[in-house]
């Protein structure tokens, strides 16, 4: 039986700013992801997932959304959860 994990991700989001709305708008409906600061071009944003390749389907997506310029991912953890921890 193989643990399960959980794996942790923020990035920065560079967004042309007449887009920040909808780009936003959009971020916000995605499950796994919440929106921390931003300005007039800059999102910081925050994933949770249950493997690497989840946190990198869901930055794939961000950068897929029309307005975003880049999203670098800054910081990545993952631990293993304890049985019955999710």
């Amino acid at each position: 039986m193989s643990k399960k994990e959980i794996h942790v991700t923020s990035l920065i989001v560079q967004v042309h700013p007449e887009q920040m709305a909808e780009v936003r708008q959009k971020i916000m409906a995605m499950e796994n992801a919440e929106l921390s600061v931003n300005n007039e071009m800059k999102i910081v944003v925050v994933i949770e997932g249950p493997s690497q390749r989840s946190l990198m389907d869901d930055i794939s997506t961000i950068n897929a959304i029309p307005g975003v310029l880049t999203a670098t991912m800054v910081y990545h953890q993952s631990e293993e959860l304890e049985e019955g921890e999710e």
